[in-house]
């Protein structure tokens, strides 16, 4: 038998005896009925030694099937900071109802007082202080301008989308000095006069079309398309009269309107060295053109592998051109922005 537990099984052994000892010694064991055997007393210990070595194995395999967090040093620990209210909010409300919800943006938990009272003050922000442009797109907008334009036609983004975010480019540009906003005319508000005119002639319109609306019904619902459109035919030369006196309206309207409009401001000549630039630029445009049309008249009778052929023999060949105008197009558009943009007009978008 190993030392270990020999000595294992001595310690229980004395521990036994210590306990029956105290018995006797305070009266609670009589010492006539301890009658305990050398046999019995290898089993007693037998036992007892099982019976904690399988307690403690047991116990060792509950803490192993438990994970326990691991750290490594202080700044791996889990921090929690409160996030505080911007200064600009003020003090949050005083009364508040007594419940417990979700607060936005990340504010904790708290009253629904706290979460409408910061869902206002958001709102707020975001019509002050529209997050549109990053601060990236701050120190360039010229280039970011261009990005815009190119996912726009793409398709990546909306013309809402592309709208807003030009125009705040445009406004960091007018701040830099790199751009000049056109001023556009403000459109003049209708005269009283108009506005009367184009509720008669709105009537009279509302008036025929449920007249002939009531003369559709008389067909009945048996009626055929045919027998529908020659009874419009019909109303129409009936009512010859009153749809011309109300398209004479709409002219006199549409003509009162375009006298008072403001005039355009003149858009500024291109000096002659532009003109000359412009017009080569245009002569390559047309080369290009006409390749491409030359291109698809030869695609018609072609097979798939000659398809293929022609196409990929286009692209080698007219490659240089393509980039050639590309080149020279920038370069023009940014002459035209240096020279000819004014206040009220922007010539750069020709």
């Amino acid at each position: 038998m190993p030392d270990r537990l020999k000595s294992s099984l001595n310690t229980d052994k004395q521990h036994v005896n210590e306990l029956i000892n105290f018995g006797i010694i305070n009266g609670l064991i009589n010492p006539k009925f301890i009658i305990i055997t050398k046999t019995d007393m290898k089993k007693l210990i037998t036992l007892l030694l099982v019976s904690s070595l399988y307690s403690t194995w047991a116990t060792a395999q509950e803490n192993s099937s438990i994970e326990k967090p691991k750290f490594g040093d202080s700044q791996d620990r889990p921090k929690f900071v409160k996030k505080e209210f911007p200064r600009h909010w003020g003090k949050p409300p005083a009364a508040q109802v007594k419940d417990y919800v979700d607060l936005p943006k990340g504010f904790g938990n708290g009253s629904s007082t706290l979460a409408n009272w910061i869902k206002e003050n958001l709102k707020k922000d975001s019509i002050e202080k529209p997050e549109i442009l990053t601060e990236r797109e701050k120190l360039d907008p010229r280039k970011h301008e261009a990005e815009v334009i190119g996912a726009l036609k793409e398709g990546r983004i909306t013309r809402e989308e592309a709208q807003k975010k030009l125009a705040a480019l445009r406004g960091e540009m007018e701040k830099k000095g790199e751009f000049k906003r056109p001023k556009r005319p403000v459109k003049p508000e209708l005269s009283d006069a108009v506005k009367d005119s184009l509720a008669e002639i709105k009537a009279d319109q509302k008036k025929l079309h449920e007249s002939m609306k009531g003369k559709l019904a008389e067909l009945g619902q048996s009626a055929s398309k045919e027998e529908m459109r020659e009874a419009i035919e019909v109303f129409k030369a009936d009512n010859k009269d009153q749809f011309e006196a109300i398209k004479q309206a709409h002219e006199a309207i549409r003509e009162s309107i375009e006298s008072a409009r403001p005039e355009k401001p003149e858009r500024p000549e291109l000096n002659a060295e532009l003109k000359v630039k412009v017009e080569a630029l245009k002569e390559k445009h047309k080369e290009l053109n006409s390749a491409r049309k030359e291109l698809h008249e030869q695609l018609k009778e072609a097979t798939k592998e000659e398809k293929e052929e022609l196409i990929a023999e286009f692209k080698e060949t007219n490659k240089a051109k393509h980039e050639e105008i590309k080149t020279q197009s920038k370069e023009i558009k940014e002459e035209i922005r240096e020279l000819v943009e004014t206040e009220a007009t922007r010539t750069s978008d020709l």
